[in-house]
């Protein structure tokens, strides 16, 4: 008999997997397998003496790909049978009860396999429960569901590790319930569950919103004491980036510019070498009483390019802005190690762009910027970025913040011409541009064409809105333009000229370092001032 049951065994097992191993299977084999897997268990029952098993891959493959209704179908008759159904194979249908919308269904599954006596420290059980919590099915009580699955889970006697932890930490940091988060935290630590990365970067999250620098102080010292510092880049990076978002989300507190700057500084400086910083100019004032670690390591590209960020947004000075570009330059066209590799991300490209972008001495070197993604130096071996439409839409809003229209308008139109449709952001500058120069008739043409692509005003529209001082020509300019469509355009506001090609931009002295002399020559690339 036992060589009969593994014949048959064999044999479905070998029916499942070749008739569903192809990327997609038609519909009549997957609803044929799914009939034949019910069979299979419904005859099962029919036989005392010996009991049957399915492989977990059978299980996995059928439930793939079968519709939500054959899952639940499948599942009851195997509930019914006595075939012997791994733990894992179990897994499959708690993780698509869970896609499925049904928590119930999902905690029946975990029931099961508790009951059974499976390990419930395996992974895949573990990642399942983490699925289960993370899933939201009531956006208004779902904290409340989530706290009542986690104490099922522990009554069941499924004791959380690090991935499970993470998603109840999570789920109380995104319910505000920070409390709970930072207690959780610590029970890890208690119950000598490792934290990893993921963990702390949870709990940075809240220290975010709650804009307590005094937590992420707290934060990097448990790291420490966990040996994830110093030499995790990741979470150096993670703790650099809560302290520069705090800053932005809290610009009018009593901490100036400086002492921001010099937070941040500091954790670099406990645990990145400084070398790179100071190959980029960039001083490095080493306070005495900052602590350094016993072995600091070379900072990855992303906290390189987090630093420069921050330094570029708190330094102030649109010189020093420009010096550190000029530098940066030309590190990334000598292939720098670590520097070079900054280029391949637009974000920091976009920092330079915008701290340039908002002085008058230098908002005319954006081209200079633009020009070097668009055709980068022919020795750097990096794909560095191209832009995006924030990328332009930053540079065409420091066109009209100094209404300079003609430019801002080429450059959105260059923008185009290289396929990138404009989005809110985009529209939303364009506005407010058009509203500080007071041409009402360009504004509300330009909301015509933002509600032409698709886009509904929000709170930065009624904010350009609000900028145009005389009411009354708004008024006129909208019965002027929906009594007369598109020949309600005021002559004060004429349509923007093609845009020169990219050819004819980069045909100037390539990848020169940006001068305040050299202004007007670049400048006439794109545009001539109105």
């Amino acid at each position: 008999m036992p060589a009969l049951r593994h014949a048959v065994e064999d044999s479905l097992k070998h029916i499942v997997t070749v008739s569903l191993q192809g990327p997609t299977p038609d519909l009549e084999t997957k609803n044929n397998m799914h009939r034949l897997l019910c069979v299979f268990a419904e005859a099962s029952m029919l036989r005392n003496d010996c009991t049957y098993s399915i492989s977990q891959k059978i299980v996995y493959m059928v439930v793939r790909h079968s519709d939500n209704h054959q899952v639940r179908v499948l599942y009851d008759v195997l509930l019914n049978t006595r075939l012997d159904i791994h733990p894992h194979s179990l897994t499959h249908f708690m993780n698509r009860f869970t896609r499925m919308g049904r928590p119930d269904l999902a905690m029946h599954v975990l029931r099961r396999i508790a009951v059974s006596g499976a390990d419930v420290s395996y992974e895949t059980v573990q990642y399942s429960c983490m699925a289960l919590l993370r899933t939201r099915w009531n956006e208004i009580e779902w904290y409340k569901i989530q706290s009542y699955l986690v104490t099922e889970m522990l009554e069941l006697g499924i004791r959380p590790g690090i991935h499970m932890l993470n998603a109840m930490i999570l789920n109380a940091v995104e319910a505000g319930d920070y409390q709970t988060a930072q207690a959780m935290f610590e029970t890890a630590r208690i119950h000598r569950i490792r934290r990893n990365t993921i963990t702390y970067s949870i709990l940075l999250k809240g220290a975010v919103h709650n804009s307590d620098d005094a937590l992420i102080e707290r934060i990097m010292h448990m790291a420490e004491e966990d040996g994830a510092l110093p030499k995790n880049n990741e979470l150096v990076f993670s703790l650099v980036l809560a302290l520069l978002q705090i800053a932005r989300e809290n610009d009018t507190n009593n901490l100036t510019s400086a002492t921001r700057y010099r937070a941040i500084l500091r954790i670099y400086t406990r645990y990145c070498d400084i070398m790179p910083l100071q190959q980029l100019g960039i001083h490095v004032d080493m306070d005495e009483k900052s602590e350094k670690a016993a072995i600091v390591s070379s900072p990855s590209p992303k906290v390189l390019s987090i630093m420069m960020a921050a330094y570029i947004r708190f330094i102030g000075n649109s010189d020093l802005v420009r010096l550190l570009y000029n530098r940066y330059q030309e590190l990334v066209a000598q292939n720098h190690d670590l520097i070079a590799p900054t280029a391949a991300t637009v974000h920091l490209a976009n920092a330079f762009l915008f701290s340039l972008g908002r002085h008058s001495a230098t908002y005319k070197l954006c081209p200079i910027i633009l020009r070097n993604m668009l055709e980068p130096p022919a020795t750097t071996t990096v794909k560095v970025a191209q832009p995006t439409v924030r990328t332009w839409s930053i540079a065409a809003r420091a066109y009209f913040f100094h209404g300079q229209r003609t430019a801002g308008e080429k450059i959105i139109e260059m923008m185009r011409e290289r396929g990138i449709p404009p989005n809110l952001v985009t529209w939303n500058t364009i506005l407010s541009g058009l509203a500080s120069l007071q041409d009402a008739f360009g504004v509300v043409e330009a909301m015509k064409g933002m509600e032409a692509a698709g886009f509904e005003s929000d709170s930065e529209t009624l904010k350009a809105l609000a900028r145009i001082r005389d009411r009354n020509q708004l008024l006129d300019a909208l019965r002027k333009v929906a009594a007369n469509g598109d020949n309600g355009r005021s002559q004060a506001a004429p349509s923007c000229q093609p845009i020169q090609s990219v050819h004819e931009v980069s045909s100037h002295k390539r990848h020169e370092n940006i001068q305040y002399q050299t202004t007007a020559a670049n400048i006439k690339l794109l545009a001539a001032p109105n």
